[in-house]
């Protein structure tokens, strides 16, 4: 649990800080500007808490290695918003670990000329349905293979190609099953644009 904590502070913290920094160069809301990155390219890499989030039981700890792909949005996605497909991974380092490979659509939002908001939607191959934590006993049936993606992010580009942002990813069959117990982890992580 401190280490949740801990990882959660510290990308808390960054946010914040470059948010500052750039709070004096951009109003609030002047600018809303969806699709601004819509044409480049973007990897994103980080980490966080394994099997965290507000919507699963945190069964399981340990950490989650995190990366990303986004590609360029093409021009027949424009009427959406400018979404780009995103192709990326949860790679949990636990003793009862379930990895995760997702793909999707991303949208970003900027909401000053720095700040941004995102939201990714897909769906998901988890490396286990189903797995059992020998001290505890709690068992984790996710129902399927095959899961529901989305993701939320709050993001500071700290310049016009480096960028930093928390995330919050959930994985879930959305009861399409018997069980839908649902996987979750939460982090921190940079990017840059190309």
């Amino acid at each position: 649990m401190r280490f949740r904590l801990g990882v959660a502070a510290f990308f808390a913290a960054q946010l914040y800080v470059f948010g500052v920094a750039y709070a004096s160069d951009d109003a609030f809301l002047s600018r809303v500007e969806i699709g601004k990155h819509a044409k480049d390219w973007e990897v994103r890499f980080g980490g966080g808490a394994y099997d965290t989030g507000p919507a699963s039981p945190n069964h399981f700890s340990g950490a989650v290695i995190n990366g990303e792909i986004l590609l360029p949005s093409p021009d027949i996605l424009a009427a959406l918003g400018s979404p780009r497909p995103v192709i990326g991974a949860d790679i949990a380092i636990s003793d009862n670990p379930i990895h995760v490979v997702y793909t999707g659509l991303n949208w970003q939002v900027h909401l000053t000329r720095w700040l941004y908001i995102g939201f990714t939607g897909g769906g998901s191959w988890n490396s286990s349905q189903v797995t059992t934590d020998p001290v505890s006993g709690a068992t984790k049936d996710l129902g399927s293979d095959w899961l529901f993606h989305l993701q939320a992010s709050v993001g500071v580009d700290i310049t016009e190609d480096i960028l930093v942002e928390v995330f919050y990813n959930h994985y879930s069959n959305a009861s399409l099953t018997d069980f839908n117990i649902g996987l979750e982890s939460v982090g921190g992580r940079m990017g840059y644009r190309f």
